[in-house]
């Protein structure tokens, strides 16, 4: 295979990820559909994780616990008492904290370490998720897998979520079964199973992957998969995709019917009979329809969607008092609807804008030269660090450049 000359760097896209298959392939043959291999070549992820930034991420001792740093052996997790020391934390609060010691003797034993939720402990972890993110509109997630030869750490299982699978270091196989679960979520009904379940439910092996450093798996939500190291010292990262489900729309009509007198009126009471429970239930019923018909509920929903990420990030030091400045340097943009997405469109094509970024753009292709202060009076909903990343890729695009800020003597 030839070398990917893609090394993927703090601020990846979505597609340098992918690459080298392309996006349009990728969301009209893959995504939500099957599962996907992609052989990237060994530099590619090696800025984003390797055994030095692990040590180093691994002894921030107090930044750990029993929750977020986890070892399994032959697919038993091990009680947090037989690896962890009783400590009070820096607020205050008492926690079991890895202890090194025990931590390397379970290690040299073949135990797998599963340190969850890194992906805001460095700037490539981060801009690794954010790409997803801002590409998929959903929440990202990571969680960390070091495992040894032969020792397997999870039985044969399905997610919840989809992932996105990134190999930094020796190599695991994979097996991908037959059998894929419709659409579960995180729910006590779909995590409930026990493995014997899940072995007797699985089906046969469909097909089996061998991850090697630069190498991109993507598994839908349901498929039933496992791994095992076939060397000595392998890494992985897992990140966990939670797109915005119909359950949510339940969550954004709430508002509206605590507003609505209809939703607030008694249930017939027992003497009143069936048909004026079903008649009640009518109502209710078409006036949710018509919710959800109204324009407002499209809008409410692309605005959660366009918002429906984890918080990371967003420090800059140090600190200029009137924030950072921009001028426009592209001219002849604008911004325009192409069915369901938006365009950033110009002489020499269009980009897509992410959802619920749009009006944002907008705003900023209309003026010659305004501050990062000024865009957010302008948009106080929006996450700071999301405007500042959106600063960046534009700035990147070459669409805006920074103006340089002249200081007194």
């Amino acid at each position: 295979m030839t070398e990917n000359p893609v090394i993927v760097g703090a601020s990846p896209t979505f597609a340098d990820l992918l690459h080298p298959v392309g996006e349009a392939e990728f969301f009209a043959d893959y995504y939500g559909k099957k599962f996907l291999h992609i052989e990237g070549g060994a530099a590619k992820f090696e800025n984003v994780m390797s055994w030095e930034i692990l040590t180093g991420i691994l002894n921030q001792t107090a930044s750990w616990t029993s929750k977020s740093l986890m070892l399994v052996l032959d697919n038993k997790t091990l009680p947090a008492a037989s690896y962890c020391d009783p400590v009070n934390n820096r607020d205050g609060f008492d926690v079991m904290q890895p202890n090194a010691t025990r931590v390397m003797e379970f290690l040299r034993r073949g135990a797998s370490l599963v340190t969850n939720d890194i992906d805001s402990l460095t700037p490539v972890m981060s801009g690794v998720a954010a790409a997803m993110e801002n590409r998929l509109g959903a929440k990202v997630q990571a969680n960390l897998y070091c495992s040894w030869r032969q020792h397997q750490a999870f039985g044969s299982h399905f997610d919840t979520h989809d992932v996105i699978a990134i190999h930094v270091a020796g190599e695991k196989l994979w097996n991908i079964y037959e059998t894929r679960m419709d659409d579960p979520i995180a729910h006590p009904k779909f995590k409930s199973f026990g493995q014997d379940w899940h072995d007797k439910n699985r089906g046969a092996v469909a097909r089996q992957v061998l991850m090697r450093p630069g190498d991109l798996l993507y598994i839908p939500r349901g498929l039933y998969h496992d791994a095992m190291a076939t060397s000595d010292g392998t890494i992985h990262i897992a990140f966990g995709v939670t797109h915005v489900i119909g359950l949510d729309v339940v969550d954004m009509i709430k508002a509206a019917m605590v507003d609505d007198v209809l939703f607030r009126r008694n249930m017939p009471r027992p003497d009143e009979g069936e048909a004026a429970v079903a008649a009640w239930l009518g109502a209710l019923g078409d006036r949710i329809g018509a919710l959800l018909h109204g324009p407002e509920a499209a809008r409410g929903m692309i605005e959660f969607q366009g918002k429906y990420r984890y918080p990371r990030g967003g420090i800059a030091l140090p600190v200029e008092a009137v924030g950072r400045k921009f001028r426009l340097i592209a001219k002849g943009l604008s911004v325009a609807q192409q069915g369901d997405k938006w365009l950033l469109a110009g002489g020499k094509g269009a980009v897509p804008i992410p959802p619920g970024q749009e009006a944002t753009v907008a705003w900023i292709v209309d003026r010659p030269e305004f501050s990062e202060d000024q865009l957010a009076q302008e948009f106080p909903d929006q996450d700071r660090a999301g405007l500042g990343g959106l600063l960046d890729a534009l700035s990147n695009m070459k669409v805006i450049a920074p103006v340089p800020v002249t200081r007194g003597g």
